[in-house]
Order: structure tokens, then C-alpha cells, then sequence
């Protein structure tokens, strides 16, 4: 196993504000479905791309808004390996900390995708050895860490304990896995981080039910983590929060969605973005919502993800989208 030695640009950044973890997926998306083939029948898809997905995206989005990013993930060896690197590498992510793995492949998902909905197949190959994520945290001398995805919280059950330890905060997105949102150590994570951002679907499993509404998976979240930020992603319908201070809802930017892939991955750098720079929590949760609208409008993950110059402007003009607080 190797590491990716950092992009070689002089524009990159020298040093990291932001590390994310999580595994980089290539994703191999089939776009412009009518609708997600039933068993045993066929579909024909009007476009395909192949791009970086899982956490790689939120690394681009977050990199695209000027924040200085390290990812730490495995690759293989392989071509779906390389197709990541080269987009990180054209963003500018620091890759010191993406390994190489000779002995299994690249994680892939074929994600078939419509307008409003999409539908994804995984391969996510057994994990290698864990990260020494204090080493990575100490090296980097990042102020925040981003775990993308639940497999962190199976492998580094102590890592909020590791980060704190060096005055980094811990924010948690835990995708879609319907065992791992119930597994003691997924929930210990969603309970010590000190924001926690799933999707309304995730948020009701993390909180025991099947579905919930976003407002009442909300609740129950924040129950079971009475400090930090709790976020609750709601596609089109927007997004609901909570902090200390009170809670805020936003509603979703209207666009013209192309597809939803990653959306919530954006909506993570957003949030984040507006988060580490202080805001309140309904301008985070505005600065997410404008991002996840924008991802929507392009075709694999990260790539309509707005640039710095790009959300200032959108931000000054969503002043009808701005979110609603209400004092705790």
C-alpha cells in the first residue's frame, strides 16, 4: 500500500484547515433515466459519466468554496483509482493521505439516476488497516474533520475521543446503510460528534423508527445529543436544524434538477463552510441548501458544486430562500 504524494501545483494549499475520511467511490453513473428499471427488465440511459463519488465529493465542494482539504481514503490500483485521483488532483485536495491499496480494488458504485430519485449498486471492498488518524491530524494541523460515510465508525470507534483530544471538531455524515445505522458504534459517533448531518431517511433509522418526519426525526436526534448541531436533509423539501441557540428550517432553492447524485455530499460542504466560518445556524443552513440545489443541476457528484465567488453571489441573492429561526 502507497500514498499519493500532494498535488505538485503551487496554487495548492500548504497547509490543511479540513480533513475529510470516508471512502472515495468511482462512481459509474447512468443518466437521464425515466424511471429505475424494475427486476428483469431493461432501461437505456441517455448519458453516462464516470467522476469521484462518496466522500471525494464533499472533499471537491469543500476545496471549491476555498477551503484547504486533505482526504484520507483508499484506492486500488486500477483504473477506477486513477479516475479519482485525476479529479482530485484537478481541484487541488491534498492527497497525502490517499492510499494505494495493491491488495483490493477501488470502491465503485453504478448509480442510475433520474431527474428526482436515484438507486445505487456497491462494491466496497474489506477495509485495509485503519488510518492512524492522530497521526494524520497532527500532520495536517486541520482544525476540523468530515467523516464521510459509516465505515469510519466501524473502524475508528474512538475517533471524535482522538480529535478532540487535539482541538478538532468532528462533523458526521453517515450515508445509507441500513445495518449500520443501527450498530452501537454508528449511533456512539452520530451521539459525540459535534455536528451531525444525515438525510431524513438516515436520521430516522439513527433514531430507531422506520420514517419519520424531518422536524420529529429532528427532535428525537437532538434528544440523544443534547449539545453540538444536529442538520436533517429533506431533498426538494429543504432542510431542518438545531443548536444550542434554537432551531432554523430552510426551504430548497428552486432549480432545474438533472440529478440528485451527491447532492447531500454538497450540502455537507455548504453547511461546513459557513459553520467553520462562524455563521449562525441559519445562515449554514442556507450556505447547504444552495449548494445542494446547485449539485442537482449537473450530471456526477461534485461537479455543478459552486465556487467561492459563486456562493457569495448566490447567497446575496436568496434573500426569499432565507431560512427561518426560531429561539430555543
Amino acid at each position: 500500500m502507497s500514498a499519493v504524494p500532494s498535488p505538485a501545483d503551487p496554487s495548492a494549499p500548504a497547509s490543511v484547515e479540513v480533513v475529510v475520511l470516508g471512502p472515495a467511490y468511482c462512481d459509474l453513473l447512468f443518466a437521464g433515466l425515466e424511471a429505475i428499471p424494475a427486476p428483469g427488465t431493461e432501461r437505456f440511459a441517455s448519458g453516462f459519466v464516470t467522476t469521484a463519488g462518496g466522500s471525494a465529493i464533499t472533499a471537491v465542494a469543500l476545496r471549491r468554496l476555498g477551503r484547504a482539504v486533505a482526504l484520507v481514503a483508499d484506492v486500488g490500483d486500477d483504473p477506477y483509482g486513477r479516475v479519482i485521483q485525476r479529479v482530485l488532483e484537478r481541484e487541488g485536495v491534498d492527497l497525502r493521505w490517499l492510499r494505494i491499496r495493491d491488495d483490493a480494488p477501488t470502491p465503485v458504485s453504478a448509480v442510475l439516476s433520474t431527474e428526482t430519485d436515484r438507486a445505487f449498486v456497491t462494491h466496497l471492498p474489506a477495509p485495509g488497516e485503519p488510518p492512524d488518524l492522530d497521526a494524520v491530524l497532527a500532520a495536517s494541523g486541520a482544525r476540523h474533520l468530515h467523516v464521510g460515510g459509516f465505515p469510519a465508525a466501524l473502524d475508528l470507534p474512538d475517533l471524535v475521543a482522538t480529535a478532540h483530544r487535539r482541538s478538532v471538531t468532528v462533523s458526521f455524515d453517515p450515508g445509507w446503510d441500513e445495518r449500520a445505522l443501527r450498530d452501537r458504534r454508528v449511533l456512539g459517533l452520530a451521539s459525540a460528534c459535534d455536528l451531525l448531518m444525515p438525510s431524513r431517511s438516515e436520521a430516522a433509522r439513527l433514531a430507531g423508527a422506520d420514517e419519520l418526519a424531518a422536524e420529529a426525526a429532528l427532535s428525537r436526534l437532538a434528544a440523544l445529543r443534547p449539545h453540538g448541531t444536529t442538520v436533517v436533509k429533506d431533498g426538494p423539501r429543504g432542510a431542518v436544524a438545531t443548536d444550542p441557540h434554537g432551531t432554523a428550517r430552510v426551504a430548497s432553492p428552486r432549480v432545474v434538477a438533472v440529478d440528485p447524485t451527491g447532492a447531500g455530499d454538497v450540502f455537507d460542504a455548504g453547511f461546513l463552510d459557513a459553520w467553520l466560518g462562524g455563521a449562525p445556524l441559519d445562515a449554514c443552513l442556507l450556505s447547504g441548501a444552495i449548494c445542494g440545489a446547485r449539485a442537482v443541476t449537473a450530471h456526477g457528484g461534485a461537479s455543478a458544486a459552486p465556487t467561492r465567488s459563486e456562493i457569495d453571489r448566490l447567497l446575496a441573492e436568496a434573500s426569499e430562500h432565507a431560512a427561518t429561526r426560531e429561539p430555543t
